[in-house]
């Protein structure tokens, strides 16, 4: 049996695939609960401290990128680096579930 590879891209563009992958009540919330602690594991051990600091702020607290360099006082382009290099990151991570 193949193992499905889970893209955050398709994840996040395909309302489907969301609410099959992420919605607790669809997977029983196990799955769901799993898959935050994987999530929140690979972030603290693959990521560095700013890329995880934009990653959350982005995603989770959904501060827009002009105010996440604000507060950190660095360029929003330097943000979008951070974020992207922390998203590559996670999808090799996810590629091994």
């Amino acid at each position: 049996m193949r193992t499905k590879i889970l893209s955050l891209d398709a994840v996040a563009d395909n309302k489907v695939a969301m609410q099959k992958y992420f919605n607790p009540e669809n997977t029983g919330g196990e799955y769901y609960k799993r898959m935050k602690r994987i999530l929140k594991t690979a972030m603290e051990l693959e990521l560095t401290a700013r890329q995880y600091e934009c990653i959350e702020m982005y995603y989770i607290k959904k501060i827009k990128v002009k105010d996440i360099a604000k507060i950190l006082k660095i360029k929003p382009t330097t943000v979008y680096k951070h974020i992207r290099l922390g998203v590559k990151s996670l999808k090799k991570c996810a590629a091994y579930l």
